[in-house]
């Protein structure tokens, strides 16, 4: 067994702290776990070790309810954001991506988003369901994966447009491009770590959102991905990567050096089925992450000291 690997919790069903595919996944600054729970079109929230706290939400369109709820993302206040992706959801409305803030214990704040190519709107345009990846950073901006307009978007907390980056061009990935950008992680120096699953690569942005650097390509091996999906920042001088197909997570340092990798496909401990979310809590002893296609979330401990 891994010996990082502290718990997991959950199961597939509709009851409290059970799932269908959970995604997106954060914690505040209290400890407290929340996980998009897409298929029961809600947010449920944890104590740190997995004990059932809260929930909301139901499948709708008004405020508060959700269709497809894709990512989560807490802020300074402990402000909980969430995106959501109707393009791939058979329903009576017309599809469209948003981002809703509530607070802590689920109490409904704003929501701002449409479909569309300009400032503040956002698209789908690949088939997949879980993107648009969603983080916030030590000011309280908050930083949106546009991954249809193969762009990020900055906006701030009361959902303000800032800026915005990003380009699609066919090819290999290099620099600028975003094939299919899924997730977003900012470091303690404002530097941005973006996952594209079409060209299996993180790209590493500077503060002014300059391109730094990239590394991956399609493969098994180690610091190779397939399909990388839900990204994470440690406060010291690492990042996790949670390699989707692979059934793995790899830990990187920000230069994209690998350092180590766990996980393989199957339903024991420590194993994982198609996993997508991952969070980091605000003492960098411990992470989360979304084992999607085994509807549950594993607890792990960080300790360097362990190899």
């Amino acid at each position: 067994m891994d010996p990082h690997f502290k718990g997991l919790w959950g199961r597939s069903g509709t009851g409290d702290g059970e799932f269908d595919h959970p995604r997106g996944i954060a914690v505040d600054s209290d400890g407290n776990v929340y996980v998009a729970d897409a298929g029961n079109n809600r947010i449920q929230k944890f104590n740190s070790t997995g004990v059932f706290l809260d929930k909301w939400g139901e499948r709708g369109n008004n405020a508060g309810q959700f269709i497809n709820p894709a990512h989560v993302a807490v802020d300074s206040n402990n402000d909980i954001y969430v995106t959501e992706d109707w393009r791939n959801v058979l329903v009576p409305f017309i599809p469209r991506v948003r981002i809703q803030k509530f607070t802590k214990t689920g109490d409904f704040i704003t929501e701002r988003g449409s479909s569309g190519t300009d400032d503040g709107q956002f698209e789908n345009r690949f088939g997949d369901d879980g993107q648009f990846g969603i983080t916030a950073d030590s000011h309280d901006d908050i930083f949106l994966v546009d991954c249809g307009n193969f762009r990020i978007q900055k906006f701030t907390s009361d959902g303000g447009f800032i800026t915005k980056w990003g380009r699609y061009e066919p090819g290999d990935g290099r620099h600028w491009h975003l094939g299919s950008p899924v997730d977003i992680s900012v470091d303690s120096n404002d530097r941005y770590y973006v996952t594209d699953a079409k060209h299996h690569l993180v790209k590493k942005f500077n503060r002014a959102r300059m391109f730094i650097r990239q590394w991956g390509r399609l493969g098994t091996g180690d610091g190779e991905f397939d399909r990388p999906d839900g990204i994470a920042t440690f406060s010291g001088n690492s990042l996790l990567v949670v390699d989707s197909r692979n059934n793995r997570i790899q830990e990187f340092s920000r230069s994209g050096i690998f350092i180590t990798k766990w996980g393989s496909q199957g339903t024991q401990e420590g194993q994982f089925r198609d996993p997508t979310g991952v969070t980091i809590n605000k003492i960098n002893d411990m992470h989360y992450i979304s084992d999607t296609g085994n509807r549950r979330v594993q607890r792990y401990h960080w300790d360097p000291a362990v190899p």
